[in-house]
């Protein structure tokens, strides 16, 4: 099949075609994420303003029909490699960041779109550092960038091994739960019963996912945000003119579900999520730090998980990056992941070089250190 690749660099572009990526980015197995979809893409431009545009590849066949694209955004970075709590620097520069895993194509089209897009990239003189933000490993797209003339070479960014976890495809609640075991089934549904019964009888779970909730929704998240763990090292304005609007257009098409707990008027938790291309992901998870002994995180969690699966059976739940004990408790399947930067050019494969010896020795200490830290506990 002979594929045509274009371009595309500005919003309004985007915007003139958006109905016929959003058709695509929609079908179950085209997109890896949210973020792939072309929403997003014009929620990062005008987000971020002057410091991003977009570069956006689109693959059509030979009589002008939409076969796949890559949303990429160009950005400058300040790569850092953390060591330890200390930023080491690697690059300062313009970078390519590409929304996503790969491509985003139908099945039956992914290796040839791939390979269109790959082709492009390796063409273009100007692209010297992508950036794959999260990743389910390997990357076929990363291994084909890999490979041929102007190829890049791939720097894994995580000092250690990274887990995603994933709730296979469950046709009913009752055999999502049946995969949990009598003995952790019945302790969870414990912790929930007996959270509810703690926080009286004006807790209950309310569910966003309307345009008209949407200005709410985002209230409650900013009220209950402000009282997590984790806003002060990761500062976020749910009401951000931005955001909110990525929300609207994402809830017109169901695209968008919030799960909040409230005692009363007041939100304690929350679970953010996206449903895409019959999949459904986890995006963020919080909860006030005074609530924190009842488990109301967790608890909220294992609600929703039982209340996206009765509304949309046999489609799978997706956690995304990172490991953390309730993800660990609630999966099923776990798969290897990872952040990636695709390197060519003499500077930044020079700056990019530090990162395999540095990565090594981190964890051969951090071995050293465990196994001494295990000689030192007491039979």
């Amino acid at each position: 099949m002979n594929m045509q690749v274009a371009c595309v660099a500005s919003a309004q572009d985007l915007r003139e075609i958006h109905d016929e990526l959003d058709d695509l980015a929609r079908m179950p197995g085209a997109a890896s994420g949210i973020v792939q979809h072309p929403d997003w893409a014009l929620f990062e431009l005008e987000s971020r303003g002057p410091a991003a545009s977009l570069h956006l590849l689109v693959v059509r066949d030979e009589d002008g029909h939409l076969t796949g694209y890559a949303p990429l955004i160009a950005e400058k970075q300040h790569a850092r490699l953390t060591v330890a709590g200390r930023h080491l620097p690697l690059y300062h520069g313009r970078v390519l960041r590409l929304l996503g895993e790969g491509v985003v194509a139908m099945p039956e089209h992914r290796d040839a779109v791939e390979k269109a897009v790959v082709d492009a990239l390796r063409r273009d003189r100007h692209a010297h550092v992508l950036r794959i933000d999260e990743s389910k490993l390997p990357n076929t797209f990363a291994q084909a960038m890999g490979e041929g003339r102007g190829r890049f070479r791939t720097v894994h960014a995580n000092l250690l091994d990274q887990i995603n976890w994933v709730i296979d495809a469950q046709p009913t609640v009752h055999a999502y739960l049946a995969t949990l075991g009598s003995r952790r089934r019945s302790d969870l549904a414990r912790r929930l019963k007996n959270m509810y019964s703690k926080l009286g009888d004006t807790a209950r779970m309310r569910v966003f996912e309307t345009p008209e909730e949407i200005g709410e929704y985002c209230a409650l998240l900013n009220d209950v945000y402000a009282r997590t763990w984790h806003a002060k090292e990761r500062p976020l304005d749910w009401q951000l003119l931005p955001r909110m609007r990525l929300f609207h257009a994402l809830a017109r098409a169901h695209r968008v579900i919030g799960h909040v707990l409230m005692v009363g008027d007041r939100p304690i938790a929350y679970v953010h999520g996206y449903r895409l291309g019959n999949r459904y992901q986890f995006d963020d998870i919080g909860y006030d730090e005074a609530y924190t002994a009842m488990g109301v995180g967790s608890s909220l969690v294992f609600q929703t998980i039982q209340d996206i699966v009765a509304r949309f059976p046999d489609e799978p739940l997706d956690f995304g990056y990172g490991d953390n004990v309730y993800k660990r408790v609630f999966s099923n399947r776990d798969v290897p992941c990872g952040s990636l930067y695709l390197v060519r050019g003499v500077v930044p494969m020079l700056r990019f070089q530090v990162v395999g010896p540095v990565r090594w020795l981190y964890r051969k200490v951090r071995k050293m250190v465990k196994k001494d830290v295990g000689k030192a506990v007491p039979a």
